[in-house]
């Protein structure tokens, strides 16, 4: 696994996509009465449902961004998810989440992460922001951005069909730098990895710019998260803060946590 400045290009093929993003155009474009039944709000579990364009209560988007979004996740029974996804959640999201703890282990390990492992395995699950760009001949988004720019929630993000054209990181000195598609899964820190080294892993702040000459085509991405399952504690591990020896040991409910982080946004 290589580091580019926040970026983990991992040595594993990127996975087989399937026909989730004809499956989740196929949810866009059913009637809204069908649609709203699947909001986050039906939910109420951690960052599941739907979030559309222009919504201005959604945790998963702000209302300046050019796209709709379904998180698809561990956390809610698989009947609880519209009939689009079934098939893909029963027979390929099995396989994508077991590829993805290969990969997070793997990191951990390499990254040097003291007390996570254990926690890892006995409490962390994944969700999946399903997400879909609409063509738009229409004026650009505010700023000239389709996804305005944030770090993620998660502890770890993987992209396990690999990053798609339009993706952009702010590197150590602030500036703005596109990441290329790739063949390979590729991966990057979110607020929660930080929160947990204190500072010495950074989150990655991200956003969704026009590809090539700023067209605004189509666009698909899925981002996989690794989390904590509701109902269960993060704990800092001392020798986490610089310092080390002498530090409390910070303890934080993941619900708690998920307002602090969506404190910042809504």
């Amino acid at each position: 696994m290589a580091w580019q400045p926040g970026i983990i290009t991992t040595d594993f093929p990127a996975l087989p996509s399937g026909a989730l993003a004809d499956r989740l155009r196929a949810f866009v474009n059913r009637p809204w009465a069908y649609r709203q039944r699947y909001l986050q709000s039906a939910y109420r579990t951690a960052f599941d449902g739907y979030s559309f364009a222009g919504q201005t209560d959604s945790l998963n988007q702000g209302p300046d961004d050019a796209l709709h979004s379904f998180v698809l996740s561990d956390f809610s029974p698989r009947s609880a998810f519209p009939e689009e996804f079934q098939r893909y959640l029963r027979d390929e999201w099995p396989a994508v989440t077991r590829a993805a703890r290969e990969i997070e282990r793997g990191l951990l390990v390499q990254l040097g992460v003291e007390g996570l492992l254990e926690p890892y395995a006995a409490s962390y699950g994944h969700m999946m922001s399903a997400n879909y760009y609409p063509p738009a001949g229409r004026a650009q988004p505010e700023g000239g951005l389709r996804l305005t720019e944030h770090p993620d929630v998660s502890l770890l993000t993987l992209f396990p069909f690999g990053p798609e054209a339009g993706f952009e990181y702010q590197d150590a000195q602030g500036a703005w730098r596109a990441l290329a598609p790739s063949d390979r899964v590729v991966g990057f820190a979110g607020e929660l990895l930080e929160w947990l080294t204190a500072g010495r892993i950074r989150a990655l702040n991200h956003r969704v710019a026009p590809a090539g000459d700023g067209r605004f085509g189509e666009r698909f991405s899925f981002s996989l998260f690794s989390l904590p399952r509701p109902g269960t504690r993060i704990e800092r591990h001392p020798s986490a803060a610089r310092g080390g020896v002498g530090t409390r040991i910070d303890v934080i409910s993941v619900e708690a946590y998920i307002e602090a982080h969506l404190s910042r946004w809504l």
